[in-house]
């Protein structure tokens, strides 16, 4: 597990941090998470759904808050993603993270917009999308998603990180010259165990979308 003390010393991206808690974790390791991430002063939590009643107690409590991580479905399937969604905000999840392949991306969108507004009255939804599917001729159709499901969030998920091989800071070049100046979403980036980014992503921001810099938030696994 990462220490936040340790490795953002910089207390400018340290308060840009959440936790992703893994699919496997019990009761024990999940409760603990949550007391770890109140320590640390992170800003939310990403959990898989049917953990969200089980930590609910303690997040109430540190007034944290949590969002559910679904994988996208389309068509006729999409009745019970939107079961599910409702599910999780009754048992207190702020938000969700939807997570969807590029390829997928238009009848995600398609399935989900006429009931968006109604399933996320006063809650969050973050579009995530796998970083090195997107080439800089996606960028306008990953934006015009996103404000057709009118998207609270992008969320960039490093799926694998071959370091100096890797696109990675190109890639979130491209998003950051894309995005809109004026818009009020935020931009999340889920890093894994790859923690060296994070002052990648954030000198990126700070110099080209400085704007975005209160709305930035980097998901670290825990």
């Amino acid at each position: 597990m990462i220490d936040i003390k340790e490795i953002f010393n910089d207390t400018d991206i340290a308060k840009c941090v959440s936790l992703w808690l893994p699919d496997s974790g019990d009761s024990a390791d999940l409760v603990g998470a949550v007391e770890y991430a109140a320590e640390m002063n992170v800003s939310m939590l990403s959990v898989k759904p049917t953990d969200v009643g089980v930590i609910w107690p303690w997040v109430e409590k540190l007034k944290l808050k949590t969002v559910a991580r679904f994988d996208a479905v389309c068509g006729d399937a999409i009745s019970g993603l939107v079961v599910d969604i409702k599910s999780v905000f009754k048992q207190g999840a702020d938000g969700a993270q939807i997570i969807v392949k590029l390829n997928e991306i238009d009848r995600f969108v398609n399935s989900i917009e006429s009931v968006r507004d109604d399933l996320f009255f006063n809650k969050t939804l973050s579009l995530g999308l796998d970083v090195f599917e997107i080439w800089p001729l996606d960028w306008d159709l990953v934006f015009d998603s996103l404000k057709k499901i009118h998207a609270s969030s992008l969320l960039l998920i490093l799926t694998h990180d071959d370091m100096e091989k890797s696109d990675f800071t190109g890639r979130i070049y491209g998003a950051l010259m894309a995005w809109n100046a004026n818009s009020d979403m935020e931009l999340h980036v889920m890093f894994g165990e790859s923690w060296s980014r994070a002052e990648q992503v954030y000198r990126l921001v700070k110099a080209l979308r400085p704007e975005l810099l209160n709305k930035l938030k980097f998901f670290i696994s825990y």
